[in-house]
């Protein structure tokens, strides 16, 4: 009775209803500043752009390049952030907000990651001089820069004990953005290395512009996973239970990605009217038999559906299950070749496997 129930809740559903400052503009000198501010509403704080990073594998630093109302971009370690889509972003005011991956680059090594906050930030300038010899300050402490003597343009300061990853470079005298602090791999060792942001400030534009889809930062992403580096985990799991949440539970992207892949395969199913295609993304018997009915019940329709937009709405833990309550668009297409737009919104119940696999085990609709 509750497999029908399912069935006829899901066709049910399916049937129905069928200007802003950039980074590159840094470059340009500095306006004389007018003979007052705007003032800054009661809702709003003014904060420092350098930043506390936690990653899953440690604490990290950042810097906000780049404020667009209350949306904040922050210029991080690729490594630190590469395990997952999300990370955790600790204000000078000791406020903690979960962050996004919005962009990831495995050529640079490093992400730009997404905050909202209703806030006022002052952004660096950047630097744009030599960098051989140039005094700077990074994680507070002052530091001289070198040259690598290799072939290729990498600069480098001395450090006996290693910097946090991602720590901003600030020029001595007047707090200039010069770069971000990290370590690169040369002849398999690690070596401190700065990243000149100059080099990359319009493609930092670029990149906030227009963003990511998630399929290529889990590409880039898994890119970095060799480089990614074991941290203070006591300090992560202490910045975790202050949060009160584990936003490294699960990684989203694979999620998003699994969900994808389950639409194209039910799209497949109705299109070739055989839900076999199904098997294998699916791990439960009773399931594969309600989809058989479904992409059955479709066929003797002669229906044709696209699925366009998935947005995911909530995930929980329950039980090493992962519970994910999601809203899809889709095009509906009759026999008679009539077309309408819906959307429903579904349960998905799913596991991964010791192989990490994506297996759905069940699939409901909400009302």
């Amino acid at each position: 009775m509750r497999k029908k129930m399912l069935i006829l809740g899901a066709t049910a559903i399916l049937l129905t209803g069928c200007s802003n400052q950039t980074v590159a503009e840094l470059f340009e000198t500095k306006k004389a500043e007018t003979k007052s501010e705007k003032a800054v509403t009661k809702q709003e704080e003014k904060i420092v752009p350098e930043v506390k990073v936690v990653g899953e594998n440690g604490i990290g630093a950042g810097l906000i390049v780049r404020q667009d109302q209350d949306k904040l971009y922050i210029v991080t370690n690729g490594a630190l952030v590469a395990s997952k889509p999300i990370a955790l972003v600790e204000f000078a005011n000791n406020k903690l907000k979960e962050a996004t991956v919005h962009y990831m680059s495995t050529a640079h090594n490093i992400a730009i990651l997404q905050v909202s906050y209703k806030t006022s930030v002052k952004v660096p300038t950047v630097y744009k001089g030599d960098l051989n010899k140039l005094s700077v300050y990074v994680d507070g402490l002052p530091h001289i820069i070198h040259k690598y003597s290799d072939k290729v343009a990498a600069y480098y300061i001395d450090v006996e004990q290693p910097l946090p990853l991602g720590s901003p470079v600030l020029e001595a005298e007047n707090g200039e953005f010069v770069g971000i602090y990290f370590n690169r791999q040369q002849n398999e060792v690690s070596q401190p290395y700065i990243l000149p942001f100059k080099d990359i400030a319009q493609l930092v534009d670029e990149w906030i512009e227009e963003g990511m889809r998630v399929s290529d930062r889990l590409s880039q992403s898994k890119n970095l996973y060799p480089y990614i580096e074991q941290g203070d985990q006591a300090a992560v799991t202490q910045v975790i239970e202050k949060y009160g949440k584990n936003i490294f539970a699960y990684n989203e992207d694979e999620i998003k990605q699994f969900l994808d892949v389950f639409h194209k395969h039910l799209k497949a199913a109705v299109d070739i009217q055989d839900a076999s295609v199904m098997e294998s993304i699916v791990g439960a018997d009773d399931l594969q038999d309600t989809l058989k009915n479904m992409v059955s019940y479709y066929a003797s329709k002669q229906a044709k559906i696209n699925f366009s937009k998935t947005t995911i709405k909530n995930i929980k833990v329950i039980n090493q299950r992962l519970v994910v309550r999601a809203k899809t668009e889709y095009l509906l297409t009759n026999s008679a070749g009539q077309e309408a737009l819906a959307n429903s919104k579904m349960l998905y119940e799913m596991i991964k496997n010791e192989q990490g696999e994506y297996k759905l085990i069940r699939l409901t609709t909400e009302e």
